[in-house]
């Protein structure tokens, strides 16, 4: 749905998301609002708050204050993705140590009720959006069936949870339509939760253990296959895939389980990625997650968090261990710098020169994909291939921002390639031939290189080009994709657009 046809939509939807908001209320946190209210008023509403604070603080001498006010409200997004990094404590648990004064705690106090106000409102438009739309904003062009089946206003919701929850991070039904629960005045996600109820401990260092045993690990010990060893037993060669599982250590995140020969340093880094790469996933790609259904059931509060077995990861020690493990399984494993193997639903990596974070980014979508709901073994064997690929090159594009990360923009990632073959070089495969190729086909095409190049530039277009216009279309293109339903066309249906209408505005994207 296009942005303009979004906010007429929103407009109709309020009476029916109002009979479904239930007030509630508790020390400290906003009421729903009685009237739902669009995100520019909300935003114009801040501006006039936030201001006064400002000048409030100014006025006193409290400059800190007065620039973390100020500068709260986040930019205009323009033509990249915006995912928000949500606090585990909320502010008022965790003041800054700087608010030092009864004058800074009272504008404090007042900043904090202005977020959690806007955040009432902000969600209120989210539940608002994956309501049914109203008979009167209906198409009704023959095709309307395709879109009917899209996660309507899923996209659009998860973004909006987001806004709220950085706003006011203890918004209870927003935590909960995120997927969080709530341990010891902390939100965790639902499998942290699990250990924690299970007493286990965690550090950034060596993750997830049993109680107690963090000290020994400190200590340069490890726990594998029942006995204690010196961290440095488990540095051993590896040259077969089984060797890792024999003789690596675990390191467990929120949610992975990574066995490694690696030092803990390598693994902790790598945990972290992993783990950036999920928060990001789940805002950028969480329409994919959940039918349509679900996503309405959790942002009215009928939804429960559930906790997920951890994905699997393994680290060898270095290049020749991870080649030697992986080359009886995929003999051109030499070429790549990590790699989601689908057969065992792992992620492969390495310690040392070459690892980067986009490669982990890269694999880590490809297994957020592939298991984060249930799929088809053969997604793209037919045709779609492409983007399967070109969203995890999209999440290449990744870069850390005050407030979280931005994913995508034409000068990002791959796309600055992308849009030096389609401008300067004259390439460009059509959509039409792009979509009906499947994994053999792409991947012993003679211009693969060149056409990872462009498919990387279409991932941007299709999720930031003309304002998002065909982001929700692009997200259920993938769903199809991932669950066997996607035929040469899809696409363009799901788009109300020929691939030709969506070539020329693919190059008009580029070349701005």
């Amino acid at each position: 749905m296009h942005t303009l046809d979004r906010c007429r939509a929103l407009t109709l939807l309020i009476a029916a998301a109002m009979a479904i908001i239930p007030p509630w209320s508790r020390a400290g946190v906003a009421v729903e609002p009685a009237v739902v209210k669009t995100e520019a008023q909300l935003d114009e509403e801040w501006a006039t708050t936030a201001a006064d604070l400002v000048r409030r603080a100014e006025a006193g001498g409290h400059r800190e204050l007065a620039t973390l006010v100020g500068g709260w409200q986040l930019p205009d997004e323009g033509e990249r993705q915006f995912v928000l990094a949500i606090p585990a404590v909320p502010p008022q648990a965790a003041p800054p140590d700087w608010l030092d004064t009864p004058a800074e705690q009272t504008i404090w106090e007042d900043f904090l009720t202005a977020r959690r106000t806007r955040a009432a409102g902000t969600f209120a438009l989210a539940v608002a959006a994956v309501q049914p739309e109203a008979p009167q904003s209906r198409r009704t062009e023959a095709d309307d069936s395709e879109r009917t089946r899209l996660r309507r206003g899923a996209e659009e919701a998860i973004r909006l949870v987001s806004r709220a929850l950085r706003d006011d991070p203890d918004h209870p039904r927003a935590r909960e339509a995120g997927g969080w629960v709530k341990r010891d005045g902390q939100w965790v996600w639902p499998e942290a939760a699990r250990r924690l109820d299970k007493g286990e401990e965690y550090s950034p260092e060596f993750g997830w253990l049993p109680q107690g045993r963090q000290k020994r690990y400190a200590a340069g010990e490890r726990y594998a296959h029942g006995r204690w060893t010196k961290a440095d037993a488990a540095r051993r060669p590896i040259t077969a895939p089984g060797d890792i599982d024999k003789q690596g250590w675990k390191f467990a995140s929120d949610h992975w389980q990574i066995t490694t020969t690696a030092d803990e340093k390598a693994a902790a880094k790598l945990a972290m990625q992993m783990e950036e790469a999920h928060a990001v996933w789940l805002q950028v790609f969480g329409g994919f997650q959940y039918e349509p259904a679900e996503w309405k059931q959790r942002l009215e509060g009928r939804g429960r968090p559930k906790a997920l077995e951890p994905f699997a990861a393994k680290l060898a020690a270095n290049r020749q261990a991870y080649v030697a493990a992986l080359e009886p399984l995929e003999p051109l494993i030499a070429r790549t710098l990590g790699i989601y193997w689908t057969p065992t639903h792992t992620a492969w990596f390495f310690e040392g020169e070459g690892q980067q974070a986009t490669t982990v980014h890269h694999e880590a979508t490809h297994q957020l994909f592939a298991e984060k709901r249930r799929t088809s073994p053969l997604a793209g064997e037919r045709c779609g291939f492409w983007a399967i690929e070109a969203v995890a090159c999209y999440m290449e594009s990744l870069e850390p921002t005050p407030w979280g990360w931005t994913v995508g923009g034409r000068d990002a990632g791959r796309a600055p390639m992308a849009r030096e073959r389609l401008v300067e070089d004259g390439f460009h495969v059509p959509l039409a031939e792009l979509t009906a190729l499947g994994r053999t086909a792409l991947q012993s095409d003679d211009r693969l290189p060149q056409i990872y190049s462009e498919i990387s530039g279409l991932a941007d277009f299709f999720m930031n080009g003309r304002k998002a216009a065909y982001r929700e279309a692009f997200v259920e293109y993938l769903t199809r994709i991932y669950t066997g339903t996607v035929d040469a066309d899809t696409l363009s249906r799901l788009c109300r657009k020929s691939y030709a209408e969506l070539d020329d505005e693919y190059r008009r994207h580029m070349s701005r």
